[in-house]
Parts: C-alpha cells; structure tokens; sequence
C-alpha cells in the first residue's frame, strides 16, 4: 500500500493541481478502493496550507511505480467496463464507490479500447475510448469537494439530443458524512467545434479588406454584410439554446411554477462587490485613471437604475435552470450540442434553485462575445501598429490620446467594425437587445465578478475590456431600467 509520504512526489508537482493544493504542508490517504488489477482508486486530503482538509481524486496504477492511472490504458478500460455493468465497490474505510450504468446502452461491452486523443490542458482527465465501435470520453473528476454535477445532468438530459449521450458514471460515498461525490463519467462523443472557431475564421477574414469595405459602408453596414453567410447557423443554434433551457426546465422541474428570483439578495450582493472593488481598481496604477473612474460612475448608476426596477410592479423576476457555465467552446458547431453543463441546482428541493436563470447563458455568451470580438481587434491593431496587445486594449478604452491621428483612426475604425460585428453576432445568437432587469442584473453581476478576478489576478489587459463594457452601462439607451 502507497505510504502517505510517497504521495508528495505525485502529487505537489502534478500539473493539474491547484497553486493552493500545491503549498500543503504534506498529504495523507484518506480512503481506498481497489479496481481490479488496473489501479487503487485514492481519496487523498491536503494537510495544513491553504487548501487544508481538501480531498483528491487520484488513480494510481497498480503496476510500473508510483504513477497516477490515468496514463495507463488498463486503467480506462477497466473502469469504462465497471460503470458499464455497474455495481459497487467497498472502500477500505467503509465507503463504496458506486458504478451505474444507462440502460439501453452499450451494455458491458468487452469491445473497449483507447484513442488517441488531444483533449488540451484541463484540471479534469478526459481519455477517448472506443466502446462497441463507438467513440466515448471517460472524465474523471480530480477535486472531490467541489460541487459536480455533470453526471447526473448528463444522466437527466439523455434522449433530448442537446448534450451528449450518458452511458454511466461513477461516485464515492463517504463514509462518515454520507456525501456522495462524482468520480467519474462516460459518455458518448460529441464531435465538433466550439462556436467560437467559425466566429474567429470570420473576423479574421474581415481584416485584409477592411479598408476598401470601409470606403462602401458603415462598420455596421460592413459587419452585416460580412456575416451574412452565418446567419441562418447563428439563428440556428440560438433557437437550439432556447429548445436546450425547456429541455433543462422540463426534466429537473416538478411542474410547480419557477419561484421568483431572490433579487434583493442578488443585488445587495452586486452592491457589496461594488464597492469592495471600487477603492482597490481605481487606486490600481496599471488601469487608465480617468477611464476607471467613469467606469465606476456608470456603475454606480447602473446599481442605482436596477434599485428604482426593484419597487416597481409588474417587472418580471422569474427565473429558471441554466446550463451555469456556458462559455463559446461549450456550444458544438454542427452538429449542435451542449458539454460540460453546471447547473447550479438540479431540482425544486435543492439548494439554489430560485437564484438561476437561462438569462445567464445569455450574459454568458455575450461576455464571452464582448472578450472574443475585444481580443481580436487589438490582436489586428497590434499587428498594424505595430505595438503590444495591451497597449491596443488600453487605447481603445481610454481614447489613445497619446498616438497620433492617423494611429488613433486606425484603433479606433478597427474596434468599432469589431463591436459592430460583435453587436450582430449577439443580434442572430441570442435575438435583439433587451432591457429585461433581470437581465440587467444578471449581467452587472458577472461583469462585478470578471473584474474582481481579472483585478485579483493582475490581468490588466482583460479588465480594461471590462471596464470598457462598464462604460457602455453609462451611454444613452442605458439611463434607466425599464420595465
């Protein structure tokens, strides 16, 4: 059996480990299950540091030396075919590890093997596996304390077509507490690309021909007219968004009607964060002053216009599930599909459910829209200007007053065909501009939320797309909140 010390050449230096797990003063084996021959299915705890009394998720294989599972194919494989029959295995503490398998899926096939697989850099281990000739991800989860719901989201939506198909899944269940905590999942593939890979291909190929567009129209004229082949896709994959929250709404609800959405609490909460942020980013020296401080101001009267909605009769506050973390690349291009869904609550009877919104997939998708079209016009700036992204951001929240004139029209013509086609994207995407409060509100919070982070995480280049959305809250069409 693995000795508590051997743990901290496995674990302190594992690159999906936290910064925070990585500063344990040691970590010591809480609970074990044994797999077979393939690997010892680890609970492990951090002990002392800031991440102390935090548990782990760690396979390590059996055979070859002290090494986590997850290089080893004997490993996926061997735990597919377990959740695929089901069953249970008892932990040496007390605890089992429960497999549960979908029914009318494929079964417990012995047709299992990996693929080859470039799944990028996450804190989760994804493996692509072959089952029975069909091609499926098994995700382990790493950090056993943290509130994961995947499973049995994915388990919920099966046969709506709008996440991947769940073929089973497995989970701990503590012995002392009776919590149980998602280990593992498998489901079926879902082949395709995030929706941000044809967005960038056609920004990109906006550039080249900018000015000789520019000389026919205006930068919305310019920006429609180039979008025009991703129209009907775009309409396409908002209304499948739209068919994704019934599904969500139908399968976790009781048929009882959505409470409303606690927005007192909510926006007490903005406030607070407000004004915790407020003293700390304008006294930042890395931020534009004077564009901060506006920044600030139109905050200020965005809390203040959504105080006034809140007394008002007839404003709707009804809320409902979300997909809870929905960014660019979690909505698969052609076909259309929906991964790694985090509905922050899962029935009528738990914990949050009034406090959501499919409102939230909107902001999301819009924040993730105001990044992407920002990113890529300072990128294209940078390369024109010849200067540094940073600098590109910086001048188109604070004006680039120091450039000359000619260099400010170029920033300046760049960014605004960028918004224009950011704005047009969001118009076919998620339909027209609403001054919906509770859209309003849900929007201030994330907007509050990416800036403490960016700020906290010395990002300067992203909180000044922040806060150059913070300024919009202050233009004309924003002066109030209506009902």
């Amino acid at each position: 059996m693995i000795r508590d010390e051997e743990l901290d050449a496995l674990l302190r230096t594992a690159s999906w480990m936290s910064e925070d797990g990585r500063k344990a003063d040691r970590y010591e084996r809480v609970d074990h299950a044994v797999l077979g021959s393939a690997a010892l299915l680890l609970v492990v705890a951090a002990v002392g540091g800031p991440a102390a009394g935090r548990r782990f998720f760690v396979p390590v294989a059996v055979r070859g030396g002290l090494q986590e599972a997850h290089a080893s194919e004997e490993f996926h494989r061997t735990a597919v075919l377990r959740t695929l029959s089901g069953g249970l295995l008892h932990t040496a503490r007390g605890g089992t590890v429960e497999f549960r398998s979908a029914a009318g899926g494929p079964g417990a096939s012995r047709e299992v093997r990996r693929l080859s697989f470039e799944q990028g850099w996450s804190s989760n281990a994804l493996s692509l596996m072959e089952v029975g000739g069909v091609a499926h991800i098994h995700k382990t989860y790493r950090c056993l304390d943290e509130s994961v719901r995947e499973p049995d989201l994915l388990r919920l939506m099966n046969g709506t077509g709008r996440t991947p198909e769940w073929a089973g899944d497995y989970a701990y269940t503590d012995p002392a507490s009776g919590t149980r905590h998602p280990l593992g999942v498998v489901y079926r593939y879902a082949p395709g690309e995030g929706i941000d890979v044809p967005l960038r291909q056609n920004i990109r190929a906006l550039w080249p021909a900018l000015p000789r567009l520019l000389e026919k129209g205006t930068p919305d004229e310019v920006a429609r007219r180039h979008l025009r082949p991703l129209e009907r896709p775009l309409r396409e994959a908002g209304r499948f968004l739209r068919g994704f929250h019934g599904d969500l709404a139908e399968r976790l609800g009781d048929g009882t009607p959505q409470p409303a959405y606690p927005v007192g609490e909510q926006l007490a909460r903005a406030e607070d964060r407000l004004a915790e942020l407020h003293g700390r980013t304008t006294a930042d020296p890395a931020l534009p002053a004077r564009a901060v401080r506006d920044a600030f101001r139109a905050l200020d009267g965005e809390v203040a216009a959504l105080r006034r909605a809140t007394t008002r009769p007839g404003v709707s506050w009804r809320g409902g599930p979300c997909h809870g973390d929905l960014h660019l690349s979690h909505l698969l291009w052609r076909p259309l599909a929906l991964i790694d869904l985090s509905t922050p609550s899962t029935a009528p009877t738990a914990p949050g459910w009034a406090a959501q919104s499919p409102l939230e997939d909107v902001v999301a998708l819009r924040r993730g829209l105001e990044y992407f079209a920002a990113d890529e016009a300072a990128f294209e700036v940078a390369g024109r200007l010849g200067v540094d992204s940073l600098e590109a951001m910086f001048g188109a929240l604070d004006g680039a007053a120091d450039l000359p004139e000619d260099r400010q029209g170029i920033l300046s013509q760049v960014f605004a065909v960028a918004d224009s086609w950011r704005d047009r994207v969001q118009e076919l995407l998620l339909g027209p501009a609403a001054d919906d409060p509770l859209w309003r509100l849900l929007y201030l919070r994330r907007l509050l939320h990416e800036l403490a982070y960016n700020h906290a995480h010395a990002r300067p280049y992203h909180a000044a797309i922040d806060l150059r959305h913070a300024l919009r809250l202050g233009s004309p069409n924003h002066e109030d909140v209506r009902p």
